[in-house]
């Protein structure tokens, strides 16, 4: 009888740890979801506007303009399906921001396995609330959405790997064949995910099990590329050759880790290294261990390795790009985050009660001050009904130019042809290109030329070469820009 309620007792603290481990997952999608989708707006600006119009060329036809041939197409294929039901970009918030919000789960659900409750729940908590990554899972692009779905290939991965039969590696693989039609950026991460198959038994077959799924997701999107475009990488080769900008110093993302990533993070890192000292050289008798399920059964030497091999090997692979932007190194905030919490959690696992209530405190002040800046974002209204002045030129010329009028524009050009049905032409930027297509544009075709000035400094063709040349004829002004109607005879 005693043995039997012991039995009870522990299966009832089981199902307590089952309970609360149920409501704060749900807790974490919520509440990522929501700071996520506040300030739901109309306005969205360039890339955004890309893939909503690309989602309407799926779904409704629409073929004023498209980036299809170099963009990837998984965003616009989901949005499109809900175009379906309901076409508004405010449903495209709604469903981006869910998955955005569910990438923390699956990287609790991750660390778990790997090094215990505690330190997954604060990678969970940092993946989904750390402010920049709520402000880029705000947005319509591909950075945050890829994100989630690294982190549930990496959760999947890990489940094969504890119970190892071929769906589960095929469904890891397919996983990974999303994360690079979500965004081909993620080829680099799926690259290093592609390793943990290694550490299975019977790695051949567990390999040959996750090119199958990875061929089933992408096969597909390929086939379609080689009869669209002529090649089965094309739309991949085409995406990598438009990647443009300045160019950034080597170290740019190394100096931007605690502006992304957040300094608790950074101190995480430290904690991580301190603890593998203590245990590298003796410092203590009994140093902290990984209390996953997985690094018990597999060893957690190597599952922190490869944690290790996988943050920098991103780290390289974006700081060798010829453009940086932040939102580029998102990726590494899987393995970085898990890194972290491990160390983190070292302040909650004293020997002595005392240690571990001040060092529980500790961490707890720590995340909230860095979460803090999250205020500001619930100080404005749930719904932003701010306009752009494409916006605004779109409605103006809705209203008054004739279908099919041709637009032509050097900036901005997207947001032209989402925000109206008329067929837009993408000028060069600038150079003797650039004047060269003015010379050529269709009778009645609608110039849209920006003025220098901050925003624009170095703006062409200026408006007094435009002004100048007796084919274009003002039509409308803006505060950033001039509309003029082209005549293929000249105006007198």
């Amino acid at each position: 009888m005693p043995a039997t309620g012991h039995a009870e007792a522990i299966d009832d603290g089981r199902k307590t740890h089952r309970r609360a481990e149920t409501i704060f997952m749900i807790l974490l999608v919520a509440a990522g979801f929501v700071l996520r989708l506040w300030g739901l707006t109309r306005m969205h600006t360039w890339d955004e506007n890309v893939y909503l119009q690309d989602a309407e060329t799926i779904c409704c036809g629409k073929t004023n303009y498209s980036e299809l041939d170099r963009r990837p197409p998984l965003l616009s294929l989901l949005w499109a399906g809900i175009f379906l039901l309901r076409n508004s970009s405010y449903a495209a918030a709604i469903v981006t921001a869910l998955l955005n919000a569910l990438g923390a789960v699956w990287t609790y659900l991750s660390g778990r396995m790997i090094a215990g409750r505690l330190a997954a729940a604060i990678a969970a908590l940092l993946f989904g609330f750390a402010p920049f990554f709520v402000d880029q899972g705000h947005g319509l692009l591909t950075d945050a959405p890829a994100l989630s779905l690294i982190a549930l290939s990496f959760w999947l991965l890990l489940r094969a790997l504890e119970q190892q039969t071929d769906a589960r590696f095929a469904a890891a693989g397919f996983a990974l064949a999303l994360c690079v039609l979500m965004r081909f950026g993620s080829l680099s991460s799926v690259g290093v995910l592609s390793l943990l198959v290694l550490a299975a038994d019977r790695w051949a077959r567990a390999m040959l099990a996750c090119a199958v799924g990875l061929l089933v997701g992408l096969g597909p999107y390929l086939c379609w590329s080689r009869v669209r475009y002529g090649g089965f990488l094309a739309t991949l080769q085409k995406g990598w050759n438009n990647v443009g900008g300045s160019s950034e110093s080597p170290l740019f993302y190394v100096k931007q880790c605690g502006n992304i990533f957040g300094w608790v993070s950074l101190a995480g890192l430290a904690l991580w290294i301190t603890r593998f000292a203590w245990a590298r050289w003796g410092c203590t008798e009994n140093p902290p261990r990984l209390r996953g399920p997985l690094a018990k059964v597999r060893g957690a030497r190597w599952l922190e390795a490869y944690l290790w091999l996988w943050g920098l090997a991103v780290l390289v692979f974006f700081s060798a790009l010829r453009h940086s932007e932040h939102r580029y190194i998102m990726p590494l905030a899987p393995p970085l985050f898990l890194l972290a919490a491990i160390g983190l959690s070292v302040l909650a696992q004293g020997r002595r009660k005392g240690a571990r209530v001040a060092g529980t405190v500790v961490l707890a002040g720590a995340l909230l001050y860095t979460f803090l800046p999250l205020r500001q974002r619930v100080d404005t209204g749930f719904l932003d009904h701010s306009v752009s002045e494409e916006m605004q030129v779109a409605e103006f010329l809705n209203r008054n130019v004739p279908a099919g009028t041709v637009l032509y524009t050097n900036c901005n050009y997207p947001d032209f042809a989402y925000y109206t049905n008329f067929p837009v032409e993408a000028l060069d930027e600038s150079g003797p290109d650039l004047y060269t297509d003015l010379g050529q544009m269709k009778d009645g075709g609608i110039l849209i030329a920006y003025r220098q000035e901050e925003d624009f400094p170095d703006a062409a063709p200026s408006l007094d070469w435009v002004d100048a040349n007796p084919h274009f004829q003002r039509l409308h002004e803006f505060p950033s820009l001039v509309l003029f109607q082209y005549r293929t005879q000249p105006q007198k």
